[in-house]
């Protein structure tokens, strides 16, 4: 019967729209509950995402002077500036031209993400590449800051100049 009243429109009869104040609370509780669980873990994940885009900027660089030896038939090499504090560590490729080791113009000066870090070989330190695909053999290892452990290795074999990554160091 009130079907066919809410139907008719009938004047008298109260018809509810929306949400109360206390399913709105409760949604908002809810909502609120998950943020918190969460945060951390998204702040955590964007950390480790820093660290593994770092790990294969680095590794597409060694990778991009490999290739670049050979195909000019000439050494080049990458050249990694350790810093401490705040300021990012940095890497450039060099190409030996010359008799001398210039700036290769094709690529700009590179650094890894903040809160990321090259950990070892510690120092400053360069990898050749050499014209027939070998390699000064290197084990770089980049850490993330933010979480003690997370840390990923570029391993460049010298008999190749193949680099790969893996995690931990």
């Amino acid at each position: 019967m009130l079907k066919g009243c809410l139907k008719t429109g009938l004047t008298g009869i109260r018809i509810e729209k929306g949400f109360s104040l206390v399913e709105l609370l409760v949604v908002i509780a809810i909502s609120g509950t998950l943020v918190v669980i969460g945060v951390p873990s998204i702040i955590s994940q964007m950390a480790h995402l820093r660290l593994t885009r770092s790990t294969r900027e680095a590794s597409t660089e060694l990778n991009a002077a490999r290739l670049k030896a050979i195909a000019k038939n000439t050494k080049f090499k990458v050249a990694f500036t350790l810093y401490t504090g705040t300021t990012s560590d940095t890497y450039r490729l060099f190409t030996y031209e010359t008799g001398s080791w210039q700036n290769d113009t094709s690529r700009t000066l590179r650094s890894v993400e903040s809160g990321v870090n090259i950990s070892s070989p510690s120092g400053d330190f360069e990898v050749e590449f050499y014209p027939n695909g070998t390699a000064t053999a290197t084990t770089i290892c980049i850490e993330n800051t933010a979480t003690t452990g997370d840390n990923m290795k570029i391993t460049v074999q010298g008999t190749t100049g193949m680099t790969t990554i893996t995690t931990g160091c």
